[in-house]
């Protein structure tokens, strides 16, 4: 394949993404802090951040494909894969001086059975819909609760900053 025609089949691969993306819109650095406030320990909490556009949803995804046996027929086990990490879906729209945002947050882990590793893992999910209004580069605490499970509490921080 010649350099001409690589550039070509790159430039035609990446034309719909160009198009799709809004001219001189504004773009926002959205920082996500996930704290368990129960632990000591993690008093940094998790960080996740992404770049969103104005007006334009942006996800963020990361994790793991879990197998979970779904039949125990006798030397015929099948599986499904679940999604288990971290999911975050979101919107910002500036209007006034104040940042509108909408965050679809999904957070899980699949947990083992010590006692039985040929067992289905247990789902524990925390899924969050958040609508809030946010001043520019100020951390705003978004969410905070407690888990209905464990004795642990939980806050969501957002900070939106203009780039």
């Amino acid at each position: 394949m010649t350099t001409r025609t690589r550039v070509l089949l790159t430039a035609a691969l990446l034309a719909p993404l160009a198009l799709a993306q809004p001219r001189n819109a504004n773009v926002f650095k959205v920082d996500f802090t996930v704290r368990d406030t129960g632990d000591a320990g993690a008093k940094a909490g998790r960080k996740y951040s992404l770049l969103v556009n104005d007006r334009v949803k942006s996800q963020f995804r990361v994790g793991n494909r879990v197998p979970t046996p779904t039949s125990d027929a006798p030397g015929n086990t099948s599986y499904t894969y679940l999604d288990v990490g971290v999911n975050i879906e979101c919107i910002v729209v500036e209007a006034d001086g104040k940042i509108g945002m909408h965050a679809d947050l999904d957070l899980s882990t699949a947990v083992n059975s010590d006692k039985n590793p040929q067992r289905a893992p247990t789902i524990s999910q925390i899924k969050l819909n958040i609508d809030s209004t946010l001043t520019p580069a100020k951390p705003t605490v978004v969410a905070s609760f407690d888990d209905p499970v464990t004795a642990r509490k939980f806050e969501v921080e957002a900070t939106v900053t203009k780039m």
